[in-house]
């Protein structure tokens, strides 16, 4: 090959290198300029003391409502404060004079996260499969005796007694409405079939709310996407939106109040569940802090081993009664963000009265124990257990355990985590002498009436959280006899329900400790949290309501 063949190759190999730097370059600087053209997305974290649960709408009754509220919708929402019912999948209800009756017309143009359509055959479907399935808080429907199709967007419940269906279709539990797909998703023989809550418990949703889950570690985090076909964006109706809110909602669990309050001082986190009420002021004075309280439905309430000596004397239960500070505790452990409990309907809400408040009287809760047949007290510990991390748990639970030892009782105050502290008492239906003598948790509403506080926690036909194994035959009367007249004569109703909180008081089955204040302290660059709290949703934040600051 000769000098001039050698030179006119070396100028097509530059030429050639020359094109490709220039492609590949327009090429990186196109990709450049298209991802900073795309907007960062917005994320906003929820620390939650507490792991996730199940994931089953029809089933969960527990910590999972953190979210199931907004991945999931019901036909209606509520707002208790001003005890407003706002539509939510359907538009309009009404319900015919004898109040058995009731017609749910629904939202046209909704999709589920699967794409499939919102119809009245869903609706029939999802309740259908929560009240066949029984679990959880399908008791709210007991009163339906049949659903009825009556168009593609039209509802009609058939009851058997009155009901106040609009509240139970509202509720914070049971009452979610999801696809009907998911019978093939999870390669189901039929609705109820166990596949299904697999499918769901594998980190799968089938909703039609604002935020879709994206992925499911119940232990550690839980994150969620911005649904972008959802209904509620744009509709007219619906208070409950912003059009800035985040792109992505994480619930990180962090099981411990202090190091929640300093990842939102690092910035880490931007909402805490709990911070120690103590650093209130120096929150509430940051001006990268805000912190909002909100009246509340939630109860810290004991529940104590009715079928386990000693506790199965109610004189000793009686003695524990008279012998817990509540205005300390209220002080201390809540440093006033409550109020001392009368009785376990909360304060606020109809059927509550003033009347179920025990006194602090060592004198008296001595002497109990004297006629109990315990002069100088008990001669074991006792075991109460509370849910780890919980601050305000663990300093009631150590001012009771001081308050008792006044009187020779001996407290052994044990934290578990919610699914042991659960396990735990449940397995005290099989034998009450294995579990523990003092359950200490919070309840709040399923639906605002009674009957969800009372049958729940002492009804002999609750399993779940009737975890003082308590039964009396005439309280059960009455609440099966009160739940019947919600719905037509709720004077009467309210009346059934104080007699049946006055045989818990006599029994002294439960010892309610305060009704909780909501404090809820978040980063400053968040607006409208306060709409995004609401006492009937408790512990859940609908990020669908946030709009964060620039």
């Amino acid at each position: 090959m000769n000098k001039k063949a050698i030179g006119k190759g070396l100028i097509v190999i530059i030429i050639l290198v020359v094109i490709i730097v220039a492609v590949l370059g327009g090429y990186y600087y196109s990709l450049l300029n298209s991802q900073q053209s795309q907007p960062k997305k917005t994320v906003v974290v929820y620390a939650s003391i507490s792991e996730m649960t199940s994931a089953d709408p029809s089933t969960e009754f527990s910590n999972s409502i953190m979210w199931l509220a907004f991945t999931y919708e019901r036909l209606i929402y509520y707002d208790p404060i001003q005890n407003k019912l706002i539509p939510e999948l359907a538009v309009s209800w009404e319900r015919s004079q004898d109040n058995l009756t009731w017609t749910f017309h629904l939202r046209h143009g909704v999709t589920f996260h699967d794409g499939s359509p919102l119809n009245a055959d869903a609706v029939i479907f999802s309740l259908n499969r929560t009240i066949t399935l029984g679990q959880g808080a399908a008791f709210l429907w007991a009163s339906v005796k049949s659903i009825e199709k009556v168009d593609d967007y039209t509802v009609r419940l058939h009851l058997n007694y009155p009901a106040p269906i609009d509240l139970i279709a509202s509720a914070a539990y049971a009452s979610y409405i999801f696809s009907p797909k998911v019978v093939q998703y999870a390669k189901a023989s039929n609705a109820t079939d166990p596949k299904i809550s697999d499918w769901f418990n594998a980190g799968n949703d089938a909703g039609s709310g604002p935020y879709k889950l994206i992925k499911w570690d119940p232990k550690n985090e839980v994150i969620f996407e911005k649904y972008s076909a959802w209904w509620g964006w744009n509709a007219t109706d619906y208070p409950l939106k912003s059009s800035s809110a985040p792109d992505i909602f994480t619930i990180k669990i962090v099981a411990d109040a202090v190091t929640q309050e300093n990842m939102l001082l690092a910035g880490q986190i931007q909402i805490a569940q709990q911070v120690p009420l103590e650093d209130l002021n120096n929150l509430k004075n940051n001006p990268n802090i805000q912190v909002v309280t909100k009246p509340s439905f939630q109860q810290l309430i004991l529940l104590l081993n009715t079928k386990k000596a000693p506790l199965d004397n109610v004189l000793v239960r009686e003695a524990i009664a008279h012998a817990i500070p509540y205005d300390d505790i209220v002080t201390v452990a809540r440093y006033g963000y409550a109020r001392v409990a009368s009785g376990p309907v909360p304060y606020g809400m109809w059927g509550h009265s003033d009347q179920f408040r025990y006194s602090y009287n060592l004198t008296l809760a001595k002497s109990l124990l004297v006629q109990a047949g315990y002069p100088n007290g008990i001669n074991r510990k006792l075991l109460l257990t509370y849910t780890t991390g919980d601050i305000y748990e663990k300093r009631s639970a150590e001012l009771i355990q001081s308050a008792l030892a006044q009187i020779g009782i001996q407290v052994d105050v044990r934290p578990l985590s919610w699914d042991e502290q659960w396990a735990l008492a449940k397995s005290g239906w099989e034998n009450p002498n294995n579990a523990q003598d003092i359950l200490m948790f919070y309840w709040w509403p399923t639906y605002n009436s009674p009957f969800d506080f009372l049958y729940n926690m002492f009804d002999s036909q609750s399993k779940d959280f009737n975890l003082g194994y308590f039964t009396n035959e005439t309280f059960d009367n009455l609440l099966s006899t009160a739940v019947t007249l919600e719905g037509s004569d709720r004077e009467k109703a309210t009346t059934l329900y104080l007699q049946a909180q006055q045989i818990i008081y006599e029994q002294v089955a439960g010892i309610p400790l305060w009704d909780m204040t909501y404090v809820i302290a978040a980063s400053s660059s968040l607006s409208n949290l306060d709409m995004a709290i609401n006492p009937a949703y408790p512990t859940v934040i609908f990020p669908q309501a946030l709009s964060l600051k620039s």
